[in-house]
């Protein structure tokens, strides 16, 4: 199962991969939601699963939810975010999000939350864009990071980060 990760901050990245990756899962990483949908519009793979961060410089998660779904791809999404307001997460569950956690993430959460959304969502291996990828927004929002959680690991091999 292929997960992919979006996160402008390149430490939980790294976190969420080597976290993916602990629990038998493959993982790409992207540093942002713009250069995730250019490699799907290049002929990349889609996921079967998307861990995306919600506040991101150029591209927020919303807007990378919102060009995913346009572009014709059920890839069932988990957002993830500090931002507990109730009218946050209800945007995204409106954009078809399937999964909203808050920050910091435990492990055990993040990995029930990936096989609660597989076991009710078909994959999306076989399907490719039908849009093209989107110009980058030019407005900047705050990073958040994970606070922690991470930290447990294993350290690995860096190499495909």
């Amino acid at each position: 199962m292929l997960i992919v990760i979006i996160d402008d901050e390149e430490s939980v990245r790294t976190g969420l991969r080597r976290l993916c990756v602990s629990l038998g899962l493959r993982a790409s990483v992207y540093a942002s939601g713009s250069e995730f949908l250019e490699s799907l519009a290049a002929g990349a793979t889609p996921p079967h699963c998307l861990l995306l961060d919600a506040h991101m410089p150029h591209m927020s998660g919303l807007e990378v939810q919102r060009h995913v779904v346009d572009a014709g791809l059920k890839v069932p999404t988990i957002v993830y975010t500090a931002d507990d307001a109730p009218e946050a997460e209800a945007r995204y569950v409106a954009a078809g999000v399937t999964a909203y956690l808050r920050k910091p993430i435990a492990g055990d959460e993040l990995l029930a939350a990936i096989e609660q959304v597989m076991a009710t969502h078909p994959t999306a291996s076989d399907q490719r864009p039908t849009a093209a990828p989107p110009s980058q927004v030019q407005a900047p929002l705050p990073s958040l990071q994970l606070a922690g959680h991470l930290d447990h690991c294993p350290p690995e091999s860096r190499a495909g980060e």
